[in-house]
């Protein structure tokens, strides 16, 4: 292994009052990103993902990436780059984490003492040049990347943890449909990003997450709709709509009818 075809660096993000952007750029390498503590955001190939404490980024050569940090944050941990040829010596298993198309590049792991310790090595070795430290550097990462691999595994054998997400998205949006109507800020109160709340979704319901507040908002116009005799104005008004004809093409394209139609519709069939 030729020498400088693995470096290490140490992560120090302090933002001040006026928070913290780094300048958006790509690589021709390979990069592992671990924050201990983490309260910020990754954006990587346009996508947003929370760094949180013990997160994991794996970010491909030509990958566009930059991180924001809010005012009076502290993010730090460790990043590793890796040459093409370094790269590819790992096996298929390890490699295909990195850059593949709708695929996170993010991964919240646990292990905070194991991963901390495999950095502190790897930095280590690499300071200090010594015979085969390349060698050395090289299985730390494989270990790094095989825990990755192993994570991604279990979480994909594993539905409990999507579905245990899936059921607080669906008590948040019986708790806030009203008011709220945005996938982004649901995905926010959940603390993921809308890419992950749309993948866990279709996992589950093969719905996304807008469908499903759209059909928690649809029934409630349909109970409103046929237990009141409210005007459908003030049904409009009630479920947070700004204005009647917004309210009624939004029930025409869940429903195939206006509102009118199926009140009176239903009118018909239980009177």
């Amino acid at each position: 292994m030729k020498e400088n075809a693995i470096k290490y660096f140490s992560i120090d993000y302090k933002a001040n009052n006026n928070g913290f952007v780094s300048r958006p750029h790509f690589h021709k390498h390979y990069e592992i990103f671990y924050f201990e503590k983490g309260n910020a955001s990754h954006f990587i190939d346009f996508e947003e993902y929370p760094i949180t404490d013990n997160s994991f980024f794996l970010v491909s050569y030509n990958q566009i990436h930059y991180i924001t940090a809010k005012p009076d944050t502290h993010n730090f941990g460790y990043a590793i780059s890796l040459d093409r040829e370094i790269f590819d010596l790992f096996e298929n298993d390890l490699t295909n984490l990195f850059g593949k198309f709708s695929k996170s590049p993010a991964f919240y792991l646990e292990r905070k003492e194991l991963f901390t310790t495999l950095f502190e090595e790897i930095k280590t070795e690499l300071e200090g040049k010594r015979q085969k430290s390349n060698e050395l550097v090289f299985g730390f990462i494989k270990i790094l990347l095989t825990h990755i691999w192993r994570e991604e595994r279990d979480t994909k054998k594993k539905k409990t943890q999507s579905g245990s997400v899936f059921a607080n998205f669906l008590q948040l949006i019986e708790d806030n449909f009203i008011k709220i109507k945005s996938v982004q800020e649901y995905a926010k109160m959940l603390s993921i990003t809308t890419k992950q709340l749309n993948r866990i979704c279709k996992e589950i319901s093969t719905q996304t997450a807008l469908s499903a507040i759209h059909e928690r908002i649809n029934l409630e116009a349909k109970r409103k709709l046929f237990y009141s005799e409210n005007q459908i104005k003030d049904i409009c008004y009630d479920l947070g709509f700004e204005d009647a004809s917004h309210f009624n093409n939004f029930f025409k394209k869940m429903n195939s009818k206006t509102p009118t139609e199926f009140r009176k519709e239903m009118s018909q069939i239980f009177n």
